[in-house]
């Protein structure tokens, strides 16, 4: 048996094992199922135990599911997930220099929509600005999202916002307190960025042709973990909960959240958001500075609009910026 074919019965046998976890199948009764011979059953029962499962072994050769391991595979983010097409295809891999360059090339190769690349580390994972990525193995999720979304080019900044409440909504469930969203695709715990988004584009001047969206969470780190120059500014959701995460159970929950907000999105823009938008939003009603590529706009953040710009208050009226980097003044006392 080949290793194409050797994956795909360990991924059935799984299937199998999964569905009655308090019973134990002889390998000859799953080599029946399975149409193959025991000895077969027996390399695939070795495959899931190398990558993590615990399958007990009984007498005459008898298996039985225990557990499975909290690993970025795709058995496991497909298992369960109740989606309808975000997620049903992934591509699961133990390292790679970037998800964001790996979905990109896929999309080139015409990968399903809503097709899902996930890393347990990065080697050069990348933020907004072409800033790294903290991304260490086993600790955080690092994924990115294939689409192909039938919107107006001008309208693509608004998947980051959309991405950052279903970000905002998954941590809520773990941690309802202090969660905030710092425009425009920042995730913030206690004021510390535990979550970011990239969104990268290939469309002319009237069509998308795909958009990828890519997305990191802190989820297990300690607040020892993170490199000396972040520590400052960066948490995780174990940080702030003090509970490890089952980061397969997180992932699910977010991209049943993320397809929801999407297809609304696609349907209704981001006007159906903008109450939850303006309610997480982090800089409202405060005095910030708007780096726009070096060109630095001081002014009091006073609104998000329908279309997800920041509305700024400034020296000579209010005005609007669909993109830049934002720091906060901080008002300092006498």
């Amino acid at each position: 048996m080949n290793d194409a074919a050797l994956n795909s019965l360990s991924d059935n046998l799984l299937d199998t094992l999964r569905c009655q976890p308090i019973r134990s199948y002889p390998a000859s009764q799953l080599a029946t199922l399975h149409n193959c011979c025991p000895a077969d059953i027996l390399f695939a029962v070795d495959l899931l135990r190398r990558s993590g499962y615990d399958i007990k072994s009984g007498r005459e050769e008898r298996f039985r599911f225990i557990s499975a391991p909290d690993l970025l595979l795709a058995a496991e983010i497909t298992h369960r997930l109740t989606t309808s097409f975000v997620g049903r295809t992934v591509y699961a891999y133990n390292s790679v220099q970037s998800t964001n360059s790996v979905a990109g090339k896929l999309a080139e190769a015409k990968a399903p929509d809503g097709a899902v690349v996930v890393a347990e580390s990065q080697t050069k994972g990348r933020g907004r600005m072409a800033r790294p990525w903290y991304s260490p193995e086993q600790a955080g999720i690092y994924l990115s999202i294939i689409l192909y979304p039938e919107i107006n080019p001008a309208d693509a900044p608004g998947l980051s916002i959309i991405t950052s409440l279903a970000l905002a909504d998954t941590l809520a469930g773990y941690d309802p307190s202090e969660i905030s969203i710092k425009w425009p695709n920042d995730c913030l715990l206690g004021g510390r960025k535990t979550a970011g988004i990239l969104t990268e584009l290939s469309a002319d001047l009237i069509s998308v042709h795909h958009v990828i969206v890519g997305v990191g969470v802190n989820l297990n780190q300690r607040r020892t973990d993170f490199p000396p120059e972040i520590r400052r500014t960066a948490t995780s959701l174990r940080a702030e909960t003090k509970t490890e995460i089952r980061r397969v159970r997180f992932l699910r929950r977010f991209l049943k959240q993320f397809e929801n907000n999407y297809q609304r999105f696609c349907r209704s823009g981001l006007k159906p958001f903008r109450r939850r938008i303006l309610k997480y939003s982090s800089l409202l009603g405060k005095n910030i500075k708007l780096d726009m590529q070096g060109t630095i706009i001081a002014g009091k953040a006073v609104d998000i609009d329908r279309n997800g710009n920041l509305v700024l208050e400034t020296s000579t009226g209010c005005r609007t910026f669909s993109a830049g980097e934002v720091t906060v003044v901080k008002n300092h006392r006498r």
